[in-house]
């Protein structure tokens, strides 16, 4: 009998190492675990440090809507500025001034002409129409690309658009 309780006694020391083993694993795995969450409740700090400052290129609900009305206002007067640009055009073709010539006496007392370039309408086509219309009205001086050019210095006739006015210089 001197045998069972030294091997009870063995067997009993064995499992309180085996124990204090696992404990010892345990305190470790939990301090492991407090060291992550450590971190992560760092982590949460930050970002909500991070999402409580407005960050001026992130747009909010109420910005785009601001923009969005806004919007609607520009347009809302690009349509009463076209309906009014209408309106006025078609006045402007009852009065009769739709072949686009116009004519005007310059500060210098030079006659001259205002032309309003129409739809698929030329330069040497323009300054044909107006010498004809010279011609017709009994004059010999002709007018030239040179002078119309000259008359008009931003005037590029490869790019002329239609509703651009010309300054026509009459050569008498």
């Amino acid at each position: 009998m001197a045998k069972g309780p030294s091997l009870d006694a063995r067997a009993i020391r064995e499992d309180y190492r085996r124990l204090q083993s696992q404990l010892e694993d345990l305190l470790m795995a939990h301090n492991a675990l407090k060291s992550e969450l450590s971190k992560l409740r760092s982590e949460v700090r930050l970002l909500r440090a991070k999402t409580a400052t407005k960050d001026t290129a992130t747009a909010t609900r109420d910005d785009l809507e601001g923009l969005a009305k806004s919007i609607r206002e520009v347009d809302r007067k690009r349509v009463q500025d076209k309906d009014l640009i209408l309106k006025e055009m078609k006045a402007l073709l009852r009065s009769g001034s739709s072949s686009g010539r116009t004519t005007k006496t310059s500060p210098n007392s030079q006659k001259s002409f205002e032309h309003t370039v129409q739809k698929d309408e030329t330069i040497s086509a323009i300054i044909a129409a107006y010498n004809a219309d010279l011609k017709s009205q009994g004059g010999k001086k002709r007018i030239t690309l040179k002078s119309v050019l000259d008359a008009n210095p931003k005037l590029n006739p490869r790019t002329m658009r239609i509703g651009q006015t010309l300054f026509i210089p009459d050569p008498r």
